[in-house]
């Protein structure tokens, strides 16, 4: 990366670091289905924001990652190392868990919405054809940079590597250097669930992967791809992306409104929008703090979260299993004809969440046959000239 293109540190308002938003307004502008997929999530987030919709699932949820590393052989420290994935993973785990170190530095107003969010991530064992893997591919490739307006990196017919099927796994890349539309340096950018699923997943610069190698200051503690997957389970950022209008929002409740993103590392409070004296949660990780800034999710965060996965991505409560680490077996002592309350607990929860995920696709299905035979009618009514 060269100095012209590093992250402008000095002018935070000519500065931006996800790309995420983008991708959104593009293909809210290319897609008439995304738009509808769009609205539908939005809609169930919304009855689980207000509470009129329970959450379904138990227990924690563990997600399966294939990490796509995207390098330039010319530059071997590209082709980070399995210790700097394995880093990132368990930060995932941590800040999705509210089981990070830091947690600790959550202002004593808001630690009662600090939010145990139940997700975890594990490097896949086995691929789509079931062989065995780490979960890692690993791609060579010349170009220089991507960009969120190409999605290139995410196709090996423009440089960069296929995707896993993104119904069973989160696919992560990671390159060297990720650019937005007018050319700015990002740190990463996620896709929102109801997007393209040849497209689906989050891209991540390694210079803001996971910590050690290739990780460097301030975005270097694991946060950037803590914020992206939080944007890949729907979450929107904290400020609302209204340009300092006060007037968008990020859809949960329990997120103070804020002004604009906040920059590097600030004391608190930092006041916005009126809303004094406890002012900007800049610790959210969906804000843009550096990473030792921002420690935690909120409980209108974790229900969002859930609506989406019990809704467009509920594909993820009936993972394959081949998706998952094999489970290591615990002895117990046998008794004959007699199954523990608490497997037989667990064996209904799975198989119920099982017809949950099957009977939500054939709705899913039903719907888009409904919106296909609708466009298909407007489309031949406007093929027909008017009389006169």
């Amino acid at each position: 990366m060269t100095d012209a293109n590093q992250p402008n540190l000095t002018n935070p308002r000519i500065r931006e670091l996800c790309g995420t938003m983008e991708v959104h307004r593009r293909l809210l502008n290319e897609s008439i289905t995304y738009q509808e997929r769009r609205a539908l999530i939005d809609n169930r987030a919304l009855a689980y924001e207000h509470e009129t919709r329970g959450i379904a699932r138990r227990g924690v949820l563990i997600i399966p990652v294939v990490v796509h590393v995207v390098h330039n052989p010319a530059d071997p420290s590209q082709d980070i190392s399995v210790t700097q994935i394995q880093n990132q993973i368990d930060i995932l785990n941590q800040d999705f868990r509210a089981s990070n170190p830091d947690v600790t530095q959550v202002p004593a107003v808001w630690t009662d919405r600090v939010a145990d969010c139940n997700i975890e991530f594990q490097l896949a064992s086995q691929d789509p054809d079931g062989n065995p893997t780490e979960g890692i591919t690993r791609t060579p490739s010349t170009l220089q940079f991507f960009t969120t307006e190409l999605d290139d990196v995410k196709s090996s017919a423009t440089g960069g590597a296929d995707p896993w099927p993104s119904d069973d796994y989160l696919n992560v890349w990671v390159c060297n250097e990720l650019r937005d539309a007018i050319g700015r340096v990002i740190l990463g950018y996620a896709q929102f669930p109801g997007g393209p699923p040849t497209t689906d997943g989050v891209v991540i610069a390694n210079f803001c992967f996971g910590t050690g190698g290739t990780a460097q200051p301030p975005f270097d503690l694991g946060r950037t791809a803590t914020h992206e997957i939080g944007h890949w389970l729907d979450l929107r950022h904290i400020w609302g992306d209204d340009r300092g209008s006060c007037s968008g929002s990020d859809l949960v409740d329990d997120t103070p409104n804020q002004a604009d993103a906040t920059f590097n590392n600030p004391p608190f409070p930092q006041i916005s929008c009126n809303n004094g004296p406890n002012g900007n949660m800049f610790m959210n990780y969906m804000d843009y703090t550096d990473d030792a800034a921002m420690f935690m999710f909120t409980h209108g965060q974790s229900r969002r979260m859930d609506a989406c996965l019990e809704g467009a991505r509920a594909s993820f409560l009936a993972a394959p299993a081949f998706a998952l680490p094999a489970a290591q077996p615990t002895p117990t002592v046998a008794t004959p004809g007699a199954i523990a309350p608490s497997q037989a607990q667990g064996d209904g929860e799975i198989v119920r969440l099982r017809h949950e995920v099957e009977r939500l696709r054939r709705d899913y299905q039903r719907a888009e046959s409904i919106l296909d035979s609708i466009r298909a009618t407007l489309d031949s009514d406007a093929a027909i000239p008017s009389g006169g």
